[in-house]
């Protein structure tokens, strides 16, 4: 049977959020445009990104959220919002998750594809302060591993991801890299540098933006952030620690601004582990340099000391020393350029169709 005929469903953890997972998502949609999206919350304000036409069917929960936000102790509860879906319907399913989209009810029947952005790193990355759930999440963590099983097939976004399921799922994983629009990120005719770095993140804790704004406020660089999150207010608070005016907040900016701030700028800076990481990718396309922290995704993208540089520690003065070593060195736009071709969004739909 032709793909084209097959009744097909498409999995996405919750549309409240734009970041690079919901890039992937998109990327989906586009193979299977007659597909039906289910979700478990979904906050219409913030996702005028979806296609209009799409069927959107949210989970129970959505009716009992009143914030329609993601809320680290609902996650034991995910699981059994998930199974009141009925798949009966469908001939493939497929989820696009970095959380709950393994846990999913198929009938036998129904071709079950799940592909993985993380496994939940609310229970297997937690942080110092949830230490004292420790013992929940790991019993927690035996729940998610019979919900692993579940899946027909196992794809997921790097060999960083790839290891995390083969040792908490004891299951193969094949890697198919998310992929960028180089038709559209690409190098300034007129190639310019001004005088900034640049951070394009959802504004949360994990990003560790706090590091890129300390160490340029201690070395008197500017610095662009570019993108919006819950953990704004703290950001400003310690940026105003510091009398410095170098330090930009834009929010959210659209995708041609967005275009011009990674053509102009000197370097993007991720401070955050990364499982993939598609921003530092956009920036190579548009001929610029990244300054990473040295572990997950961004280590299989950025090639040491050609496309950019890493630093071992997520410290400011980690960070610091490697953009003063940043200033010694010069990298050749046309490298980060053939480095991102690699990873275009032609590569994974082609990937991603293959058999």
């Amino acid at each position: 049977m032709e793909i084209r005929n097959l009744k097909i469903a498409i999995f996405y953890d919750w549309l409240n959020q734009w970041g690079g997972a919901e890039k992937v998502l998109l990327d989906i949609l586009s193979i299977y445009p007659n597909s039906d999206l289910y979700t478990l919350i979904h906050d219409p304000t913030k996702t005028d990104w979806l296609p209009q036409k799409i069927k959107i069917y949210p989970s129970i929960l959505n009716k009992l959220s009143l914030t329609k936000k993601n809320n680290l102790f609902h996650t034991p509860f995910y699981g059994l919002f998930l199974e009141q879906f009925d798949f009966s319907k469908y001939d493939i399913v497929i989820s696009t998750t970095q959380v709950i989209g393994h846990c999913l009810l198929t009938p036998p029947k129904t071709l079950f594809v799940c592909y993985l952005h993380n496994i939940n790193r609310y229970i297997y990355q937690t942080p110092k302060n949830f230490k004292l759930l420790t013992p929940l999440l790991r019993q927690y963590q035996k729940t998610d591993f019979i919900y692993a099983q579940r899946p027909d097939y196992l794809l997921c976004n790097s060999q960083t991801v790839q290891k995390r399921i083969e040792k908490q799922y004891q299951r193969p994983a094949k890697v198919i890299y998310p992929g960028i629009d180089t038709s559209f990120f690409i190098p300034q005719k007129n190639s310019s540098v001004e005088d900034y770095f640049l951070v394009v993140s959802r504004l949360v804790r994990h990003k560790k933006i706090d590091l890129a704004i300390r160490a340029c406020q201690q070395l008197n660089k500017k610095l662009i952030i570019a993108g919006q999150g819950r953990d704004y207010h703290r950001l400003v608070k310690i940026k105003n620690q510091q009398n410095t005016s170098k330090i930009f907040f834009l929010g959210k900016v659209s995708p041609k601004k967005l275009l011009k701030l990674y053509q102009n700028c000197q370097a993007l800076i991720c401070p955050q582990l990364e499982d993939f990481g598609l921003t530092p990718l956009e920036a190579q396309a548009c001929g610029k340099p990244v300054i990473a922290f040295n572990q997950g995704g961004i280590t299989e993208t950025v090639i040491d000391g050609k496309t950019g540089i890493f630093f071992d520690n997520q410290t400011t003065k980690s960070l610091k020393q490697a953009i003063k070593k940043f200033d010694s060195l010069s990298f050749n736009s046309k490298d980060c350029v053939k480095n991102s071709a690699k990873f275009s969004q032609d590569n994974f739909v082609l990937n991603l169709n293959k058999p």
